[in-house]
């Protein structure tokens, strides 16, 4: 090889091992994980974690005892939170002994997560590499390195969002909405979805998602109809749980951020007005990027990505594990990053999404003392993409009046 060949294969291998190497902690993350289990004298006692309470209530669903699911306090340990039909789901860890119960839930959770990048893949047209580059740095994040150790089922809240942004892109909306549906396994992340198909005159996604969400509620009956006021009397309670006993550093909304800003109580005026404040804002700029741009194709991938970021910024609670969800904006930010009407926002962006990388692996390994940046800079992140989307649109209603009065001009002439 000549000189010139040589050193431009240098540069393509520096390159590569420069985009691997994030997986450098998706490696450390697991063998640490996974190495403490295999050396540990008690591994029941580490394992334990989230997947625990799926695997204990598949056990209560298989053997009947249902009124046993749903927490009667809070003292401590892991709950069941979820919708009676939820419960189904459990039915396959029920039948199976512990250590293949949670071997299960890792399995599903990495398939989800590949499936969803599958189907951002297919959705979003764009260079190979890009994909790539964001599948790395997806599967190097805190939240799915830590989603996939305790078994929670973020990976398939993603799958779920990017197969709806699939079908809703090819204008199944339909089945779009009958996806979307699905995402009631956590209600507090649908409802925004349900919000933004209204402003969007999305008919047929509404009806999809009050389809699919009926079909579940009557598949739960004969679980009995005590299982939903078990469930209305849990949801309730949990407020208070989350206000006065949840540690804020575990979520990433912009209540948690404004709690550990002022270090008030949930009660205090100096939380509450600022929460407020803030939510109505990236609630208001989303509503009215949908608003303008309800009737652009093009910006379909970018407005569900803006309702994703509004949903966990303005939820009373999102865990950190579930910012795995957050690969639908991010990989929206990246490979679409040419239809940015603004540089510098779209930098902004990128900083605020290193910030939470960061963040979160802060949290984990240092301190969990101090302020909450997540939520803030989830918001500012929707904040910047809400307003460079409204950008566009007055950019193409300029250009729109200008070119028959710039055409009259060279007619003039």
């Amino acid at each position: 090889m000549t000189g010139p060949r040589l050193a431009a294969k240098a540069r393509r291998t520096v390159r590569a091992l420069l985009r691997l190497a994030p997986l450098t902690i998706t490696g450390f993350m697991q063998f640490s994980w996974f190495g403490s289990l295999a050396v540990s004298p008690d591994p029941y006692a580490i394992v334990r974690r989230d997947w625990h309470q799926f695997f204990q209530t598949g056990h209560q669903l298989v053997a009947g005892d249902l009124s046993a699911i749903y927490p009667r306090t809070f003292e401590s340990g892991y709950f069941w939170l979820y919708p009676p039909y939820c419960i189904y789901l459990t039915a396959p860890l029920g039948m199976l002994p512990e250590w293949w119960a949670y071997a299960l839930c890792v399995v599903v959770e990495v398939l989800a997560v590949a499936g969803a990048l599958a189907l951002l893949r297919a959705t979003l047209p764009a260079r190979g590499e890009d994909h790539t580059t964001a599948a790395i740095v997806i599967l190097a994040s805190m939240p799915f390195n830590t989603s996939v150790v305790i078994g929670q089922i973020s990976g398939m809240l993603s799958l779920i969002l990017a197969a709806s942004l699939w079908a809703w892109r090819r204008r199944r909306t339909l089945v779009a909405g009958l996806l979307l549906s699905l995402l009631f396994i956590k209600p507090n992340l649908a409802i925004f979805f349900v919000a933004a198909s209204l402003l969007a005159r999305q008919w047929r996604v509404l009806a999809g998602m009050g389809l699919g969400g009926a079909t579940m509620v009557l598949a739960s009956l004969p679980l009995g109809l005590e299982r939903w006021r078990e469930y209305v009397h849990t949801s309730r309670d949990y407020v208070s749980v989350v206000q006065n006993k949840t540690l804020m550093w575990k979520q990433l909304t912009l209540y948690a951020f404004w709690r550990t800003a002022t270090g008030g109580t949930s009660s205090d005026l100096a939380v509450v007005a600022p929460w407020l404040a803030s939510v109505a804002v990236v609630l208001g700029v989303t509503m009215l990027a949908w608003w303008r741009r309800r009737d652009s194709e093009a910006a379909l991938p970018r407005l569900f990505g803006l309702t994703v970021l509004l949903a966990v910024s303005a939820n009373m609670y999102v865990y950190f594990y579930d910012g795995l969800v957050l690969l639908v904006p991010g990989i929206v930010w990246w490979v679409l990053r040419d239809e940015y009407r603004s540089r510098w926002r779209h930098t902004l962006i990128g900083a605020c999404l290193l910030g939470i990388f960061v963040v979160g692996y802060l949290r984990i390994f240092l301190t969990s003392e101090g302020i909450n940046w997540a939520g803030a800079l989830i918001a500012i992140w929707l904040v910047c993409e809400a307003v460079d989307l409204l950008a566009r649109t007055d950019e193409t209603t300029y250009r729109l009046t200008a070119t028959p009065t710039s055409t009259a001009s060279r007619s003039s002439r």
